[in-house]
């Protein structure tokens, strides 16, 4: 753990062995919607949106990938829990590719 110069707080870092999970840039497609009056033609048109997950993947399943972008920590430095989660279905899932940390 690493001491801030301007204070007394002991920086926590991630011990591999306490939590063993891998970050990724997740490329997903999602549904777009629109609450507005268009023309057929223009609608016709209308693509989904690729969007950007990025955060620790916690777990997969047959349908799902979850990840998680935030973890904090117990005083004595371990991780403790996971925070803004994002479930994708697989059938949504463009690319992933592990950053390594």
């Amino acid at each position: 753990m690493k001491k801030l110069l301007k204070s007394k707080i002991i920086l926590p870092d991630i011990d591999p062995d306490d939590f063993p999970y891998k970050f990724y840039k997740c490329w997903w497609s999602d549904i777009c919607s629109s609450s507005n009056w268009e023309n057929f033609a223009q609608l016709k048109k209308s693509k989904t949106a690729v969007c950007i997950t990025m955060g620790w993947l916690l777990s997969t399943t047959k349908n799902n990938y979850v990840f998680i972008g935030d973890i904090n920590f117990n005083e004595d430095g371990t991780v403790n829990e996971g925070g803004n989660s994002t479930v994708i279905p697989k059938s949504n899932i463009l690319k992933l590719k592990e950053i390594k940390l």
